[in-house]
């Protein structure tokens, strides 16, 4: 990580009170940043950054384009990390003008924002979901991704990119926290499919991820970590190993939007996906750009969709759940 990038460097978050949002800030403060956070969320803000000397607050919503617009302006970022959005797929298909209001508007309101107080780069957090999606939440991320290379393509200042990732063992809502809560009162763990899979990793790596792709933007691309896949029988058994005990389990059956298997990487993407050297990052790089790129590290492997890199090593599996519930 190059320390200089960041020392000393105004980061406007938008959405700092999630699990993504509080793991950037912590790591971002001993980087030497100053922190700005903007979200809605006014009990979370003072909850976790109330006493926080270090971290200036902003309550508003992406929605509210002048309020973006006035809170950069006044706090002049060099960096923007728009993690603010809608996540929730079965509620989002429920609720799809809702997730059109924050995840796409939204997203292009941190992007009118962004040119217009000349920040120097700015980047979407996306979703595996984006990635040949079948959902309204992976829908709303699709566009907000090419909304980013659109309005990279015409910026001459501002860098715009995206950054995709998956499921992040422990952070708020995800499945492996619930199962161990279930297990601890006795109860059966809902298991949507035997034959789904899934990207897993921790919030650090999650948050090495979103820096390192910061770092190396250039302008448009969108970022995807290699990371590995696991079928859930695989993580019951390993919560069932780490908690020594015997797992009940039910087969739930698949809600409204979610997919059997994840995509990170499709197969349509490949002559546009480049290694990013130094690093786990591959780059889809936009089909139309005035940006000029180098032209070595051409990826060569095939598709990222879950069902393709499942893992077989329960131990490996075993000390990643682990360490992403010590990250939490």
């Amino acid at each position: 990580m190059n320390n200089k990038f960041y020392n000393n460097k105004k980061i406007f978050i938008t959405g700092g009170t999630g699990s993504l949002g509080r793991a950037l800030i912590k790591r971002l403060k001993s980087l030497g940043c100053k922190i700005i956070i903007y979200s809605r969320d006014e009990g979370k803000q003072a909850l976790y950054f109330g006493a926080d000397k270090e971290v200036k607050r902003v309550i508003g919503d992406v929605r509210d384009l002048e309020k973006l617009k006035t809170s950069m302006m006044l706090h002049k970022p060099d960096y923007v990390i728009h993690t603010a959005a809608l996540k929730r797929v079965d509620d989002m298909e429920m609720y799809p003008d809702e997730c059109v209001k924050t995840n796409i508007v939204g997203s292009e309101n941190v992007a009118i924002s962004s040119l217009h107080a000349g920040v120097s780069k700015c980047v979407l957090i996306s979703t595996d979901k984006a990635c040949q999606p079948v959902n309204v939440y992976g829908s709303s991320k699709f566009i907000a991704e090419r909304i980013f290379t659109n309005y990279d393509y015409n910026s001459n200042y501002t860098v715009f990119a995206s950054v995709r990732y998956g499921n992040v063992i422990a952070s708020r809502g995800s499945f492996i926290p619930l199962w161990i809560s279930a297990i601890k009162k006795g109860q059966t763990v809902n298991v949507t499919s035997t034959e789904m899979t899934r990207f897993l990793f921790t919030l650090e790596d999650a948050v090495d991820t979103v820096l390192s792709s910061l770092e190396n933007a250039i302008g448009g691309e969108v970022f995807i970590p290699k990371i590995d896949s696991y079928t859930l029988p695989q993580c019951v058994e390993a919560v069932a190993e780490i908690l020594n005990t015997n797992v009940k389990t039910k087969i739930s059956g698949i809600r409204p939007g979610e997919k059997l298997h994840e995509d990170m990487l499709a197969k349509t993407e490949l002559p546009f996906t480049y290694e990013v050297a130094g690093t786990n990052l591959l780059q889809v790089r936009p089909q139309y750009t005035s940006k000029s790129y180098q032209e070595f590290n051409k990826y060569n492997g095939q598709e990222f969709n879950s069902s393709l890199w499942v893992q077989c090593d329960k131990e490996k599996l075993i000390c990643l759940i682990n360490k992403g519930l010590v990250c939490s």
